[in-house]
Protein backbone atom coordinates (compact mmCIF):
# COMPACT_ATOMS: atom_id res chain seq x y z
CA UNK A 1 0.00 0.00 0.00
CA UNK A 2 1.35 3.93 -0.70
CA UNK A 3 2.35 5.43 1.81
CA UNK A 4 0.94 8.85 0.15
CA UNK A 5 -2.31 9.53 -1.82
CA UNK A 6 -0.92 12.28 -3.47
CA UNK A 7 3.00 12.53 -4.79
CA UNK A 8 3.31 16.16 -6.93
CA UNK A 9 6.28 16.77 -8.67
CA UNK A 10 6.97 20.51 -8.86
CA UNK A 11 6.14 22.87 -6.40
CA UNK A 12 5.45 25.62 -8.33
CA UNK A 13 2.52 28.24 -8.53
CA UNK A 14 0.00 25.98 -9.77
CA UNK A 15 1.27 23.25 -7.73
CA UNK A 16 0.93 25.39 -4.87
CA UNK A 17 -2.93 26.20 -5.71
CA UNK A 18 -3.43 22.73 -6.40
CA UNK A 19 -2.35 21.60 -2.86
CA UNK A 20 -3.94 24.69 -1.11
CA UNK A 21 -7.11 23.69 -3.22
CA UNK A 22 -6.79 19.89 -2.12
CA UNK A 23 -6.38 20.82 1.71
CA UNK A 24 -9.34 23.60 1.67
CA UNK A 25 -11.91 21.85 0.86
CA UNK A 26 -11.10 18.57 2.41
CA UNK A 27 -10.17 16.06 -0.47
CA UNK A 28 -6.89 15.28 1.17
CA UNK A 29 -4.96 15.78 4.49
CA UNK A 30 -1.50 17.04 4.65
CA UNK A 31 -0.70 13.42 5.81
CA UNK A 32 -1.85 12.43 2.71
CA UNK A 33 0.69 14.65 0.36
CA UNK A 34 4.16 14.41 -0.52
CA UNK A 35 5.63 17.06 -3.01
CA UNK A 36 9.21 17.47 -4.36
CA UNK A 37 11.31 20.28 -5.98
CA UNK A 38 15.14 21.07 -6.38
CA UNK A 39 14.73 24.83 -4.51
CA UNK A 40 14.60 24.99 -0.94
CA UNK A 41 12.05 27.86 -1.23
CA UNK A 42 9.82 26.86 -2.76
CA UNK A 43 10.04 23.31 -0.99
CA UNK A 44 9.49 25.23 2.26
CA UNK A 45 6.39 27.21 1.09
CA UNK A 46 4.77 23.83 0.56
CA UNK A 47 5.96 22.29 4.14
CA UNK A 48 4.11 25.14 5.49
CA UNK A 49 0.79 24.00 4.33
CA UNK A 50 2.12 20.66 6.37
CA UNK A 51 2.58 18.26 3.37
CA UNK A 52 6.01 16.25 3.31
CA UNK A 53 8.51 17.29 0.54
CA UNK A 54 11.73 15.63 -0.60
CA UNK A 55 13.98 16.38 -3.17
CA UNK A 56 14.16 12.77 -4.26
CA UNK A 57 11.90 12.30 -7.08
CA UNK A 58 12.13 8.23 -7.35
CA UNK A 59 11.68 7.94 -3.82
CA UNK A 60 7.90 10.30 -4.04
CA UNK A 61 7.07 8.37 -7.17
CA UNK A 62 7.72 4.91 -5.10
CA UNK A 63 5.96 6.12 -2.30
CA UNK A 64 2.81 7.65 -4.12
CA UNK A 65 -0.78 6.28 -5.17
CA UNK A 66 -0.65 9.01 -7.55
CA UNK A 67 1.91 11.20 -9.18
CA UNK A 68 1.13 14.32 -10.50
CA UNK A 69 3.52 16.32 -12.71
CA UNK A 70 3.90 19.91 -12.38
CA UNK A 71 6.91 20.84 -14.25
CA UNK A 72 7.87 22.90 -17.31
CA UNK A 73 7.36 20.37 -20.08
CA UNK A 74 11.87 20.90 -21.13
CA UNK A 75 12.13 19.49 -17.55
CA UNK A 76 9.87 16.53 -18.19
CA UNK A 77 12.40 14.14 -20.70
CA UNK A 78 15.33 13.93 -17.61
CA UNK A 79 13.22 13.90 -14.54
CA UNK A 80 10.75 10.91 -16.39
CA UNK A 81 13.56 8.80 -17.19
CA UNK A 82 15.11 8.74 -14.13
CA UNK A 83 11.82 7.04 -12.53
CA UNK A 84 10.84 5.02 -15.47
CA UNK A 85 9.50 1.86 -14.30
CA UNK A 86 10.13 2.14 -10.68
CA UNK A 87 6.68 2.81 -9.55
CA UNK A 88 3.13 1.82 -10.42
CA UNK A 89 1.44 4.80 -9.46
CA UNK A 90 -1.53 6.46 -11.63
CA UNK A 91 -0.09 9.56 -13.76
CA UNK A 92 -1.48 13.18 -13.55
CA UNK A 93 -0.16 15.84 -15.74
CA UNK A 94 -0.85 19.49 -16.54
CA UNK A 95 2.18 19.86 -18.37
CA UNK A 96 1.26 21.50 -22.02
CA UNK A 97 2.32 19.62 -24.92
CA UNK A 98 3.02 16.83 -23.47
CA UNK A 99 0.77 14.14 -24.88
CA UNK A 100 -0.43 10.83 -23.52
CA UNK A 101 1.70 8.78 -25.90
CA UNK A 102 4.69 10.72 -24.88
CA UNK A 103 4.08 10.00 -21.14
CA UNK A 104 3.85 6.44 -21.38
CA UNK A 105 6.62 6.02 -23.77
CA UNK A 106 9.20 8.39 -21.35
CA UNK A 107 7.34 6.71 -17.92
CA UNK A 108 6.46 3.17 -18.94
CA UNK A 109 3.14 4.05 -17.18
CA UNK A 110 -0.22 2.83 -18.17
CA UNK A 111 -2.99 4.85 -16.31
CA UNK A 112 -2.55 8.23 -17.07
CA UNK A 113 -4.71 11.35 -16.69
CA UNK A 114 -3.93 14.66 -18.82
CA UNK A 115 -5.20 17.92 -17.65
CA UNK A 116 -4.89 20.96 -19.30
CA UNK A 117 -6.24 23.76 -15.88
CA UNK A 118 -5.94 27.66 -16.45
CA UNK A 119 -4.29 30.22 -13.83
CA UNK A 120 -7.53 31.19 -12.34
CA UNK A 121 -7.44 27.49 -10.60
CA UNK A 122 -5.21 30.00 -8.09
CA UNK A 123 -7.74 31.78 -6.61
CA UNK A 124 -10.86 28.63 -6.99
CA UNK A 125 -12.65 30.49 -10.44
CA UNK A 126 -10.44 27.70 -12.61
CA UNK A 127 -11.30 25.88 -16.04
CA UNK A 128 -9.66 22.30 -16.32
CA UNK A 129 -10.36 19.64 -18.99
CA UNK A 130 -9.30 16.46 -18.19
CA UNK A 131 -9.12 13.13 -20.42
CA UNK A 132 -8.15 9.60 -18.95
CA UNK A 133 -6.57 6.37 -20.72
CA UNK A 134 -6.25 3.70 -19.10
CA UNK A 135 -7.80 4.73 -15.49
CA UNK A 136 -10.78 2.27 -14.22
CA UNK A 137 -13.86 4.73 -13.64
CA UNK A 138 -13.71 4.45 -9.95
CA UNK A 139 -9.88 5.54 -10.28
CA UNK A 140 -11.03 8.68 -12.11
CA UNK A 141 -12.86 9.75 -8.95
CA UNK A 142 -9.79 11.14 -7.68
CA UNK A 143 -8.65 13.80 -10.20
CA UNK A 144 -11.65 14.83 -11.22
CA UNK A 145 -11.91 16.15 -6.91
CA UNK A 146 -8.87 17.78 -7.00
CA UNK A 147 -9.65 19.85 -9.67
CA UNK A 148 -12.96 20.44 -8.93
CA UNK A 149 -11.98 22.13 -5.52
CA UNK A 150 -9.98 24.50 -8.28
CA UNK A 151 -13.13 25.21 -10.08
CA UNK A 152 -14.88 23.61 -13.15
CA UNK A 153 -13.85 20.21 -14.92
CA UNK A 154 -14.93 19.33 -18.46
CA UNK A 155 -14.00 16.03 -20.00
CA UNK A 156 -12.98 15.91 -23.40
CA UNK A 157 -10.90 13.30 -25.79
CA UNK A 158 -7.31 14.15 -25.97
CA UNK A 159 -7.66 15.57 -29.73
CA UNK A 160 -9.46 18.63 -28.40
CA UNK A 161 -6.39 19.43 -26.22
CA UNK A 162 -4.70 22.01 -29.08
CA UNK A 163 -8.04 23.44 -28.44
CA UNK A 164 -8.72 23.98 -25.16
CA UNK A 165 -4.91 25.01 -24.67
CA UNK A 166 -5.61 27.90 -26.89
CA UNK A 167 -9.17 28.38 -25.44
CA UNK A 168 -9.43 28.07 -21.84
CA UNK A 169 -5.74 27.71 -21.21
CA UNK A 170 -4.75 30.79 -22.99
CA UNK A 171 -7.61 32.52 -22.37
CA UNK A 172 -7.32 34.23 -19.34
CA UNK A 173 -4.76 36.64 -21.19
CA UNK A 174 -7.28 37.50 -23.42
CA UNK A 175 -10.22 38.86 -21.04
CA UNK A 176 -6.85 40.73 -19.74
CA UNK A 177 -6.65 42.35 -22.66
CA UNK A 178 -10.05 42.96 -23.29
CA UNK A 179 -10.18 44.69 -19.81
CA UNK A 180 -7.37 46.52 -20.71
CA UNK A 181 -8.91 48.19 -23.30
CA UNK A 182 -12.11 48.77 -21.21
CA UNK A 183 -10.27 50.40 -18.42
CA UNK A 184 -8.44 52.17 -20.87
CA UNK A 185 -11.66 53.63 -22.17
CA UNK A 186 -12.80 54.58 -18.89
CA UNK A 187 -10.13 56.66 -17.97
CA UNK A 188 -10.17 58.22 -21.32
CA UNK A 189 -13.54 59.32 -20.51
CA UNK A 190 -12.48 61.36 -17.34
CA UNK A 191 -13.03 57.99 -14.91
CA UNK A 192 -10.05 57.31 -12.11
CA UNK A 193 -8.21 53.76 -12.89
CA UNK A 194 -9.91 52.28 -9.95
CA UNK A 195 -13.39 53.52 -10.71
CA UNK A 196 -12.51 52.21 -14.48
CA UNK A 197 -11.13 48.93 -13.44
CA UNK A 198 -14.67 48.18 -10.53
CA UNK A 199 -17.24 48.94 -13.58
CA UNK A 200 -15.17 46.37 -16.12
CA UNK A 201 -14.91 43.88 -13.88
CA UNK A 202 -18.53 44.18 -12.78
CA UNK A 203 -19.22 44.27 -16.62
CA UNK A 204 -17.32 41.50 -17.56
CA UNK A 205 -18.54 39.04 -14.80
CA UNK A 206 -21.85 39.93 -15.35
CA UNK A 207 -22.09 39.77 -19.16
CA UNK A 208 -19.74 36.09 -18.82
CA UNK A 209 -23.43 35.26 -16.11
CA UNK A 210 -25.59 36.56 -18.66
CA UNK A 211 -24.01 33.81 -21.38
CA UNK A 212 -24.11 31.13 -18.99
CA UNK A 213 -27.97 31.49 -18.12
CA UNK A 214 -29.40 32.86 -20.89
CA UNK A 215 -30.44 30.16 -23.87
CA UNK A 216 -30.24 32.81 -26.40
CA UNK A 217 -27.68 33.17 -29.24
CA UNK A 218 -24.57 35.85 -28.31
CA UNK A 219 -25.84 38.05 -31.21
CA UNK A 220 -29.55 38.21 -29.71
CA UNK A 221 -27.79 39.21 -26.31
CA UNK A 222 -25.57 42.00 -28.06
CA UNK A 223 -28.65 43.26 -29.93
CA UNK A 224 -30.36 43.34 -26.76
CA UNK A 225 -28.02 45.70 -25.88
CA UNK A 226 -27.98 48.07 -28.28
CA UNK A 227 -30.88 50.76 -29.46
CA UNK A 228 -31.02 51.94 -32.63
CA UNK A 229 -29.14 55.67 -32.48
CA UNK A 230 -28.08 54.83 -29.26
CA UNK A 231 -24.72 54.76 -27.41
CA UNK A 232 -24.04 51.24 -27.82
CA UNK A 233 -24.32 50.44 -30.90
CA UNK A 234 -21.58 53.57 -31.84
CA UNK A 235 -18.99 50.89 -30.72
CA UNK A 236 -20.54 48.00 -31.51
CA UNK A 237 -20.61 48.42 -35.04
CA UNK A 238 -17.04 50.05 -34.84
CA UNK A 239 -15.85 46.29 -33.59
CA UNK A 240 -18.25 44.65 -36.39
CA UNK A 241 -16.35 46.84 -38.97
CA UNK A 242 -12.81 46.30 -37.27
CA UNK A 243 -13.68 42.16 -37.45
CA UNK A 244 -12.63 42.18 -33.17
CA UNK A 245 -14.56 38.83 -33.32
CA UNK A 246 -12.48 37.76 -36.40
CA UNK A 247 -9.30 38.71 -34.94
CA UNK A 248 -9.89 37.46 -31.75
CA UNK A 249 -10.99 34.22 -33.45
CA UNK A 250 -7.55 34.06 -35.72
CA UNK A 251 -5.48 34.81 -32.32
CA UNK A 252 -7.09 31.33 -30.94
CA UNK A 253 -6.05 30.09 -34.15
CA UNK A 254 -2.67 30.89 -33.52
CA UNK A 255 -2.40 29.45 -30.36
CA UNK A 256 -3.84 26.40 -31.35
CA UNK A 257 -1.51 26.20 -33.69
CA UNK A 258 1.48 26.64 -31.26
CA UNK A 259 0.69 23.78 -29.28
CA UNK A 260 0.12 21.31 -32.07
CA UNK A 261 3.72 22.43 -32.48
CA UNK A 262 5.17 21.48 -29.09
CA UNK A 263 2.64 18.38 -28.81
CA UNK A 264 4.95 16.78 -31.19
CA UNK A 265 8.28 17.68 -30.50
CA UNK A 266 9.98 14.85 -32.47
CA UNK A 267 9.53 16.95 -35.88
CA UNK A 268 6.01 15.27 -36.60
CA UNK A 269 4.65 18.36 -39.30
CA UNK A 270 1.08 19.47 -38.89
CA UNK A 271 -0.86 19.51 -42.48
CA UNK A 272 -3.34 22.06 -43.14
CA UNK A 273 -5.80 21.38 -45.16
CA UNK A 274 -9.05 23.98 -46.76
CA UNK A 275 -11.93 21.80 -48.07
CA UNK A 276 -15.08 23.26 -49.87
CA UNK A 277 -17.66 22.17 -51.44
CA UNK A 278 -20.62 23.21 -54.32
CA UNK A 279 -23.93 22.24 -55.76
CA UNK A 280 -26.02 23.13 -58.66
CA UNK A 281 -29.65 22.95 -57.40
CA UNK A 282 -29.46 20.88 -54.29
CA UNK A 283 -29.85 18.01 -55.35
CA UNK A 284 -28.24 18.46 -58.51
CA UNK A 285 -24.40 18.22 -59.83
CA UNK A 286 -21.79 18.46 -57.07
CA UNK A 287 -18.10 19.34 -56.97
CA UNK A 288 -15.50 19.27 -54.18
CA UNK A 289 -12.41 20.50 -53.48
CA UNK A 290 -9.73 19.54 -50.56
CA UNK A 291 -6.28 21.64 -50.76
CA UNK A 292 -2.90 20.43 -48.51
CA UNK A 293 -0.38 21.86 -47.79
CA UNK A 294 2.64 20.59 -45.75
CA UNK A 295 6.55 22.41 -45.86
CA UNK A 296 5.98 24.43 -48.74
CA UNK A 297 4.60 21.75 -50.79
CA UNK A 298 0.64 21.27 -51.95
CA UNK A 299 -1.80 18.90 -53.27
CA UNK A 300 -5.13 19.57 -55.00
CA UNK A 301 -8.20 17.04 -54.82
CA UNK A 302 -11.29 17.84 -56.87
CA UNK A 303 -14.20 15.69 -57.85
CA UNK A 304 -17.58 15.83 -57.93
CA UNK A 305 -21.08 13.63 -58.98
CA UNK A 306 -23.81 14.53 -60.76
CA UNK A 307 -26.73 14.27 -58.59
CA UNK A 308 -25.52 15.10 -55.35
CA UNK A 309 -26.17 17.57 -52.58
CA UNK A 310 -24.13 20.66 -51.10
CA UNK A 311 -23.35 18.85 -47.75
CA UNK A 312 -22.59 15.46 -49.26
CA UNK A 313 -19.90 17.71 -51.07
CA UNK A 314 -18.35 19.45 -48.41
CA UNK A 315 -18.21 15.92 -46.79
CA UNK A 316 -16.76 14.34 -49.57
CA UNK A 317 -13.79 16.88 -49.40
CA UNK A 318 -12.85 16.18 -46.40
CA UNK A 319 -12.81 12.83 -46.80
CA UNK A 320 -11.01 12.76 -50.22
CA UNK A 321 -8.44 14.55 -48.56
CA UNK A 322 -7.74 12.47 -45.45
CA UNK A 323 -8.07 9.61 -47.62
CA UNK A 324 -5.09 10.73 -49.55
CA UNK A 325 -2.86 10.61 -47.05
CA UNK A 326 -0.16 7.86 -46.94
CA UNK A 327 0.59 8.08 -43.46
CA UNK A 328 -1.20 6.97 -40.54
CA UNK A 329 -1.63 8.71 -37.74
CA UNK A 330 -0.51 12.49 -39.49
CA UNK A 331 -1.50 15.64 -37.45
CA UNK A 332 -3.89 17.41 -39.59
CA UNK A 333 -5.94 20.67 -39.02
CA UNK A 334 -8.99 20.66 -41.54
CA UNK A 335 -10.18 24.23 -41.87
CA UNK A 336 -14.00 24.11 -43.49
CA UNK A 337 -16.95 26.51 -43.62
CA UNK A 338 -19.01 23.70 -43.49
CA UNK A 339 -20.85 23.87 -40.15
CA UNK A 340 -22.51 20.24 -41.09
CA UNK A 341 -19.27 18.96 -41.19
CA UNK A 342 -17.48 21.21 -38.48
CA UNK A 343 -20.10 20.94 -35.45
CA UNK A 344 -20.87 16.61 -36.50
CA UNK A 345 -17.39 16.04 -35.45
CA UNK A 346 -16.71 18.99 -32.14
CA UNK A 347 -20.32 19.12 -31.36
CA UNK A 348 -20.00 14.93 -30.76
CA UNK A 349 -22.78 14.78 -33.25
CA UNK A 350 -21.48 11.36 -34.49
CA UNK A 351 -21.49 9.91 -31.47
CA UNK A 352 -25.30 10.55 -31.10
CA UNK A 353 -25.95 9.47 -34.01
CA UNK A 354 -24.39 6.56 -33.53
CA UNK A 355 -25.83 5.95 -30.71
CA UNK A 356 -29.43 5.89 -32.45
CA UNK A 357 -28.43 3.75 -35.17
CA UNK A 358 -28.09 6.68 -37.99
CA UNK A 359 -32.33 7.18 -37.66
CA UNK A 360 -32.98 10.04 -39.71
CA UNK A 361 -29.19 10.65 -40.87
CA UNK A 362 -27.78 11.39 -44.28
CA UNK A 363 -24.93 10.45 -45.96
CA UNK A 364 -24.37 8.09 -43.40
CA UNK A 365 -22.15 6.16 -45.63
CA UNK A 366 -19.56 8.91 -45.52
CA UNK A 367 -19.94 9.69 -42.08
CA UNK A 368 -18.93 5.98 -41.16
CA UNK A 369 -15.57 6.56 -43.82
CA UNK A 370 -15.07 10.09 -41.69
CA UNK A 371 -15.35 7.68 -38.70
CA UNK A 372 -12.76 5.52 -39.62
CA UNK A 373 -10.50 8.18 -41.04
CA UNK A 374 -10.76 10.09 -37.50
CA UNK A 375 -9.30 6.31 -36.48
CA UNK A 376 -6.55 6.72 -37.90
CA UNK A 377 -5.53 10.21 -38.19
CA UNK A 378 -5.15 12.87 -36.00
CA UNK A 379 -7.39 15.51 -36.67
CA UNK A 380 -8.68 19.13 -35.86
CA UNK A 381 -11.83 20.54 -37.54
CA UNK A 382 -11.95 24.21 -37.47
CA UNK A 383 -14.47 26.62 -39.29
CA UNK A 384 -13.53 29.39 -41.35
CA UNK A 385 -16.04 31.74 -43.02
CA UNK A 386 -17.26 31.31 -46.40
CA UNK A 387 -16.93 33.41 -49.28
CA UNK A 388 -14.44 35.49 -47.23
CA UNK A 389 -11.22 36.48 -47.62
CA UNK A 390 -9.59 33.48 -46.69
CA UNK A 391 -7.27 32.94 -49.80
CA UNK A 392 -7.41 29.26 -49.52
CA UNK A 393 -11.15 28.64 -48.82
CA UNK A 394 -11.69 31.05 -51.61
CA UNK A 395 -9.60 28.89 -53.74
CA UNK A 396 -11.51 25.83 -52.75
CA UNK A 397 -14.65 27.44 -53.38
CA UNK A 398 -13.50 28.06 -57.00
CA UNK A 399 -12.16 24.78 -58.26
CA UNK A 400 -15.17 22.86 -56.51
CA UNK A 401 -17.39 25.57 -58.56
CA UNK A 402 -15.10 24.28 -61.69
CA UNK A 403 -15.71 20.80 -61.15
CA UNK A 404 -19.51 21.78 -60.94
CA UNK A 405 -19.26 22.57 -64.49
CA UNK A 406 -17.85 19.92 -65.60
CA UNK A 407 -20.37 17.55 -64.18
CA UNK A 408 -22.63 19.68 -66.19
CA UNK A 409 -20.81 18.93 -69.43
CA UNK A 410 -20.28 22.40 -69.70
Amino acid sequence: MSKYKLGIIGAGNMSSAITKGILMNGVLSPEEIIVSDLSDEKLLAAGMLGVATTKDNLSLAESAEYLLFAVKPQCFPEIGASIKAHFNAKVISIMAGITISTLKSTLGAEKICRVMPNTPCMIGSGMSALTFDGYSDDEKDFPRSVFSSLGEIIELDENKFDAVTSVSGSGPAYAYMFAQGMIKGGINGGLSFEEAKELTLATLVGGARMIEHSDKPIDELIDAVCSKGGTTIQAVAYYRLSGLVDTIAEGVDRCRARSVEMSHPGGESVITMYTDGACSGNPGPGGYCAILSLAGLEKVISGGEKETTNNRMELMAVIRGLESLKKPHSVVEVHSDSAYVVNAVNNDWLKGWQMRRWENVKNVDLWKSLIELLSVHDVRFIKVKGHSDNEMNNRCDEIAREEVKKQMGE
